[in-house]
């Protein structure tokens, strides 16, 4: 670690250990704790690395489109000129033997195997093309991000949020620089939930079929929902509410770092809480919706089939693309479905 980041961390840890006696609270960081916090600042990334970052962001999806461009152009050429006399509109079971018929059956044979050789490929290359592209915006959306898939992360975000409630605990009550800084402490709470979230994901010791994992997520919803009640009390009573959500983050921060990501909280504050539903990206998905049926349903027309055939296979593809989207909420997945076709149900 550089003696800059040193010093950062450093100066987060020494914040963290005034704030919570400012606020009143007993709770200190664990060792643990401050060690979690300064392997965050070691293993963060720098301005050049997230700049580079940023370009790689755009550089290669954009790369990786023109080459599916080039692809696609090649093959809509192909297609236009074939090497046997067949035009599309002639593209019927009749026309289709007639014209085998009259090549050399050798000849065609080895034009299909090409055929369908590069239809193949083709499939295989976009295919990498989506997994490539799915890969690195993950990776460097997370560096962008300061790396939340680290496992540091979370420890260092929680004495930010200790800081700022100690900031926004001394300054006068309703004044502007008291609003100032719990809007910077809302937001940072946003990335907190975000953090509980991913620590199933990004925790190597649960997979992502093991049973605990649910449990695991359900603990972590209401570890999340008891976080947002005391948010929410910032809004009746500053000063009450503050000391409480600093201690409440300090004893997560210390479990966490201890390896008890199944108990960041005592049972006795979260067994009698409702999980928090986590609605978030919810237009993404139907926006993803729209996109892919819409795009789908234009390759189907392509297709030429009978009205009664379209109908059918758009319906099946649409069923077929809520279910992968929404998964275990399909059925709300449909309820998108009907909105985009037009169909209203009865209530």
């Amino acid at each position: 670690m550089t003696q800059s980041r040193q010093r950062q961390a450093d100066l987060v840890i020494r914040e963290m250990n005034d704030a919570l006696p400012a606020l009143g609270v007993s709770v200190r960081p664990s060792g643990r704790t401050r060690v979690m916090i300064r392997r965050y600042y070691a293993t963060a990334p720098g301005t050049w690395r997230a700049l580079s970052s940023l370009f790689l962001i755009f550089f290669i999806p954009l790369l990786l489109l023109r080459a599916y461009i080039e692809l696609v152009d090649a093959i809509l050429r192909l297609f236009n000129d074939p090497p046997f006399d067949l035009k599309s509109s002639d593209f019927t079971l009749t026309a289709t033997w007639e014209t085998v018929s009259s090549v050399n059956l050798v000849k065609f044979a080895g034009i299909t195997a090409l055929a369908l050789t590069a239809l193949s490929v083709a499939a295989v290359f976009l295919t990498g093309i989506g997994m490539i592209i799915s890969e690195v915006l993950r990776i460097q959306w997370n560096r962008l991000r300061g790396n939340p898939a680290n496992k540091y992360h979370l420890a260092s975000q929680s004495a930010k949020i200790i800081h700022l409630a100690a900031q926004a605990y001394r300054r006068p009550l309703g004044s502007m620089a008291q609003q100032e800084i719990l809007g910077s402490l809302a937001s940072a709470l946003q990335f907190m939930y975000d953090e509980i979230l991913h620590i199933s994901d990004t925790s190597t010791a649960v997979h992502r079929r093991l049973s605990r994992r649910r449990e695991l997520r359900k603990h972590h919803l209401k570890v999340i929902a008891v976080l947002q009640k005391k948010e929410a009390a910032i809004d009746v009573d500053v000063r009450a509410a503050l000391p409480q959500l600093a201690e409440t983050l300090a004893g997560i921060a210390n479990a966490y770092s201890e390896g008890r990501i199944g108990q960041l909280l005592p049972a006795a504050e979260i067994d009698h809480v409702t999980p928090v539903e986590i609605v978030k990206r919810e237009h993404f998905r139907m926006v993803a919706i729209a996109v892919l049926l819409g795009g789908l349903s234009v390759l189907v027309a392509l297709l030429n089939l009978p009205s009664t055939a379209t109908t059918s296979l758009i319906g099946a593809i649409g069923i077929t693309v809520a279910s992968m989207i929404y998964g275990r909420k399909a059925r709300q997945g449909m309820d998108v479905l009907d909105s985009i076709r037009g169909i209203q149900r009865p209530g």
